[in-house]
């Protein structure tokens, strides 16, 4: 499930990741949508936002302090806790939107700020 999910992240034309945080963000989506089915409906979800940010990287609000120099795009998973929250985040570069630097739920596992704040 896991393998399929970085495959078709992974296969987004154009998408520059390190291929290690691509596993561990897929591996903490994992863990926080643990039933198949809302874990696929989630990697399809990061996808399309993926996908929406090349189309407009400044769809995503500018980061700040250690930060700054990235955006956050904020998306709702099919599953948020909150109808309506935006509980989903992709990061990226301000000046090239087609590298990804993570993507995640926004608290769980854990914050997700804090998680790839070593990234930077």
């Amino acid at each position: 499930m896991m393998k399929a999910a970085i495959n078709q992240i992974a296969a987004i034309e154009g998408l520059e990741m390190d291929p290690s945080h691509l596993a561990l963000d897929v591996y903490a989506l994992a863990q926080v949508f643990s039933d198949e089915k809302e874990f696929k409906d989630v990697i399809v979800s990061v996808v399309l936002a993926i996908k929406d940010v090349f189309k407009d990287g400044n769809i995503g609000e500018d980061l700040k302090y250690r930060l700054k120099g990235f955006k956050s795009y904020h998306f709702s998973s099919p599953y948020p806790e909150i109808k309506g929250d935006e509980d989903m985040r992709v990061v990226y570069p301000a000046y090239k939107n087609t590298i990804i630097l993570a993507f995640g739920h926004r608290y769980i596992p854990t914050d997700f700020y804090q998680r790839f704040k070593s990234r930077v």
